[in-house]
């Protein structure tokens, strides 16, 4: 989805309409953060516990043939939900 998809859909409800994203393993959170980052697409095809998309960092290194392209990520958090 585009930033444009996503506002011609956001625009066809009420502007004080709250937005939330799935929880970790249930539930929803309240998006807290919105942030353009660089991943890289469709490299999670072996592992259907993970994302599809991934950001290369300590965790995961960067697949060489596969360029990064910049997304808007919406950020939430479990812990912060619970307080």
């Amino acid at each position: 989805m585009t930033i444009q998809e996503l506002c011609d859909r956001l625009s066809q409800f009420p502007p004080d309409t709250p937005v939330v994203v799935r929880g970790y393993e249930g539930g929803f959170n309240d998006v807290l953060k919105v942030e353009a980052v660089e991943i890289q697409l469709n490299v999670n095809a072996e592992h259907w516990y993970y994302g599809a998309h991934s950001k290369p960092d300590i965790l995961s290194e960067a697949i060489a043939d596969v360029p990064l392209t910049k997304v808007i990520y919406l950020h939430s958090d479990n812990h912060l939900a619970e307080q």
